[in-house]
């Protein structure tokens, strides 16, 4: 067998962020917008009823993330976003911004179907309202000063306003301590009544709140005050909810990137700048219990951490002094996108043999993120590096404890995907200590805390950061996809037919971008051209051409696989009357024998064969006419060792009986949608 090219050729392109020294057009003149911009308080009155319509628009699509997860009973605990609403049900701003010129603050709320400029497409209900920011920004720069959690546990002790909740913590002369919480509920309808407070033990560092109108609870984080309390300074403010302010000095400046014609906020923190919620935090996951988070990042941001994880539950101080055991690994959960520093790195080339607590060296040159888990002491990364091209990713992690399922799972890939890949998948792995074993499985001793843009010890952890949530359950891959049809309904392409069905389902990053040679790795004299796609408008096809002739011209890209996994793999490929060569394609998986399942298509009958020059056998393959183009389909199952796939797609090097050979050069053949799909899903 002729062997392919199989080291992978990358190509990173740092994603540019237009800061927000804004010049945009006037403000918006909405009710909402109005009462933010004359607050300098992250907390105030609810948004006006106009914003329950958005919250209904906002989500009569697609269901939003927390939404998708509140439905599966596995229901965000924090949820934080700069750029849309995640769930239907709050109704308050997204983010509070400081200009420099002034020192005044906004809130930025989401658009409504009311606030939306003159000609705005309505699938901006619900994201957020850039042409405030503009306004507001005109002639300066802004600072992103304050993320509000839109889970807003705390709701019910305000009476419709938003934002964290203050209470006071008192050491009790007996040595006890307790939270007091003062009343400002809608029940509280008379002056006396609004003078009351409401008082709960504070039992091993947590106190419980009974929500009032409900049976529901709080369970309060207060594990470690940031200044002690002594008898001569019994009592210290405390900020309860699950909101992220900025760290004291200079927050994060406001960025926007494009987004299918539109801009969208950024936050893109640089070292030093971080959000950070250590005490006062309300139901979060505690010990070794379960937890999910997810996070959409920028792929390709020039400020990555070489370090920690970014995203989550953290431990609940970030000063070394205060500790309780040290930096010990487990006690945080937090998502990492970044280079690593210590215990478990991804790859560069699709080979992930090298030991894992070893950086690969093809990375070293390459400013190189993947996604994975800072559990403290260590950071768990895993997977190839993401698409150079792509701007959004998604990070997704999950974990129950041996007592429930015993898993532990890290899933990445394009914003843009309806689907994501899992790239580590499987009962959690052992436990490293600063690259050191820690004896036992890795396991939990979460402490409650939230940060966004620092690890747990407040080691820099640059982020651009969009969105993302934290759910006190394990989710199932049902809901992982869900939330993920959510995200990619927002980051990914325009919704029209076409479009959508090719990413639908789709595990392959880029599959209109075959004419990209930074996508598409263009090998063995294999060139590609844009080309009309089955749309008979877009050119999202490509004319792909094999330059000299030779018998394994293609082009190819690198995707992650699971061994024992059945696929669908499929590619549709333009008709013609009299070819005398034909072309195909091939799934390489790197297990040890690189097995390669091939495919050739005569493109004048539509008979498909297996090409002969691999090993794989593909359970079946087939092709149907549709239209003027023959969509091929094979499915296949990866065989056990396999953590990728490289996908090689050929212009005509065959004979209609799947043999390769040399050819005259420049024979030509059109290809659109390639595409490999989960044949079937597991529920967890």
């Amino acid at each position: 067998m002729m062997s392919r090219g199989v080291g992978l050729i990358s190509v990173l392109l740092a994603m540019t962020v237009a800061l927000a020294a804004c010049d945009g057009s006037g403000s918006g003149t909405s009710a909402s917008q109005a009462v933010a911009a004359a607050s300098s308080s992250p907390t105030q009155a609810a948004a006006q009823t106009s914003a329950n319509t958005s919250l209904e628009e906002a989500s009569s699509a697609n269901p939003l993330p927390c939404d998708s997860a509140a439905e599966a009973n596995t229901p965000c605990s924090a949820a934080h976003s700069v750029t849309r609403l995640l769930t239907k049900h709050y109704t308050g701003p997204l983010f509070q911004i400081q200009r420099a010129s002034d020192n005044t603050t906004l809130n930025v709320y989401p658009y409504t179907s009311g606030n939306l400029p003159n000609g705005s497409d309505r699938s901006l209900v619900g994201s957020a309202n850039v042409k405030s920011t503009d306004s507001f920004c005109n002639k300066t720069t802004c600072s992103v000063t304050y993320i509000y959690d839109q889970i807003d546990l705390v709701a019910p002790l305000k009476g419709g306003a938003f934002g964290n909740v203050t209470g006071t913590l008192t050491l009790n002369s007996d040595g006890t301590e307790s939270l007091t919480i003062p009343s400002t509920s809608a029940a509280a309808s008379t002056s006396a009544a609004a003078k009351k407070s409401t008082t709960v033990p504070v039992l091993n560092g947590f106190a419980t709140i009974t929500l009032p109108g409900t049976s529901g609870t709080l369970t309060v984080q207060l594990s470690q005050p940031p200044t002690a309390l002594t008898t001569a300074a019994p009592t210290e403010q405390v900020s309860i909810g699950n909101d992220l302010p900025a760290l004291p000095g200079t927050p994060a400046q406001l960025g926007f990137v494009p987004l299918q014609g539109v801009e969208v906020p950024a936050l893109g923190t640089l070292a030093g700048q971080a959000y950070r919620n250590r005490f006062g935090t309300v139901n979060q996951s505690i010990g070794d219990s379960e937890i999910a988070e997810y996070m959409v990042a920028g792929a390709h941001y020039s400020q990555s951490s070489t370090c920690c994880g970014t995203y989550g539950n953290m431990e609940n101080s970030a000063n070394p002094g205060t500790y309780a055991h040290g930096e010990i690994e487990g006690e945080m959960f937090a998502l990492a996108f970044s280079n690593g520093n210590a215990a478990v790195f991804g790859y560069c080339d699709g080979d992930s043999a090298q030991p894992s607590t070893v950086k690969d060296p093809v990375c070293n040159a390459l400013d190189t993120n993947w996604p994975g888990v800072d559990a403290e002491a260590g950071v768990y990364l895993y997977g190839p590096q993401q698409p150079a091209k792509e701007k959004f990713v998604t990070v997704l992690s999950k974990y129950s404890p041996v007592t429930a399922s015993n898993i532990f799972v890290v899933k990445g890939g394009s914003a843009s995907q309806s689907v994501l890949t899992s790239v580590y998948d499987a009962a959690p792995p052992e436990a490293l200590n600063f690259e050191s074993d820690a004896g036992h499985a890795f396991n939990g001793q979460w402490q409650g805390g939230l940060s966004l843009g620092e690890g747990g010890d407040g080691s820099a952890a640059p982020i651009q950061f969009f969105e993302g949530a934290v759910i006190t359950k394990a989710t199932t891959d049902t809901t992982d996809n869900a939330i993920q049809a959510s995200i990619s309904s927002f980051y990914g392409p325009p919704a029209n037919k076409t479009t959508a069905a090719c990413y639908a389902n789709n595990l392959i990053d880029s599959p209109l971008s075959l004419a990209m040679p930074d996508v598409w790795a263009q090998q063995n004299g294999g060139t590609a051209e844009p080309a009309t796609d089955v749309s008979g408008v877009d050119k999202g096809a490509a004319t792909l051409i094999s330059t000299n002739g030779s018998s394994v011209s293609n082009v190819r890209e690198i995707i992650r696989v699971q061994g024992g996994q059945s696929y669908s793999f499929s590619d549709y490929v333009l008709a013609t009357t009299n070819a005398t060569v034909f072309p195909g394609g091939s799934i390489q998986t790197d297990d040890p024998s690189g097995t390669e399942f091939a495919w050739v298509l005569n493109t004048n009958t539509g008979a498909v064969v297996r090409g002969t020059w691999g090993a794989g056998q593909a359970t079946s393959v087939s092709a149907v006419k549709e239209g003027n183009w023959w969509k091929v389909t094979m499915t296949l199952t990866a065989p056990a060792g396999s953590n990728n796939a490289q996908v090689f797609i050929d212009p005509p090097t065959s004979s209609a009986a799947g043999v390769r050979s040399q050819q005259t050069p420049y024979l030509s053949a059109t290809h659109y949608c390639p595409s490999l799909a989960i044949a079937n899903n597991s529920t967890m």
